[in-house]
């Protein structure tokens, strides 16, 4: 089994073949809709496009090896500055418990440059990521309802997803004063 990343065929392939595997690794996760409303708005404006054209997000994905053109498995990943995150990790059913999600979390970790990524997890699979909690000693460090939809708790380990009343004031105070430069750049104050 080989992990590729999706970075690799940029420049290797033409943009219809590169936009037709895009599509390929997405339509495994299509099902992850119903959890998370906003997944593929998501993918397709923020999580793609940075992988091809930054090095701040990546695409791992493996293929099934009885027929190339069907991907099993999938991380997309982010890493800056503020954040070395799993974004999404998501194996085939028919392909679980194999190893393949051992082998992505393992590469993503290797990418990601941490062994304490930032991910979140829905409180219901809970179980199907106990292993790697434990051998990895990732941290609870939040519970939050309501983020992504009414049905359940996301579970996060080793970050936060939600701000703290600081980090939300200094935003505020960041937009306030980007407002006020703008009206003053464009003459109209004063």
């Amino acid at each position: 089994m080989t992990i590729e990343s999706l970075k690799n065929y940029v420049d290797n392939i033409s943009k219809l073949e590169l936009i037709d595997l895009s599509k390929k690794i997405y339509v495994i996760t299509d099902s992850l809709c119903a959890e998370y409303p906003k997944y593929k708005k998501w993918f397709f404006t923020k999580q793609l496009p940075e992988t091809l054209n930054s090095n701040e997000r990546n695409i791992l994905f493996v293929r099934n090896p009885k027929n190339e053109k069907d991907i099993i498995a999938m991380a997309c990943l982010k890493k800056d500055l503020d954040e070395q995150k799993i974004c999404t990790l998501f194996v085939s059913k028919e392909y679980r418990g194999i190893g393949i999600g051992k082998k992505l979390i393992e590469e993503s970790i290797n990418w990601l440059g941490t062994t304490k990524p930032f991910i979140t997890i829905a409180d219901y699979k809970l179980e199907m990521f106990g292993a790697f909690i434990e051998k990895y000693d990732w941290k609870l460090t939040e519970i939050v309802s309501g983020i992504y939809n009414d049905k359940f708790c996301e579970l996060c380990f080793n970050g936060m997803l939600t701000k703290s009343n600081k980090e939300i004031l200094e935003e505020q105070l960041k937009n306030k004063l980007l407002i006020l430069l703008n009206k003053i750049k464009n003459n109209k104050m004063y």
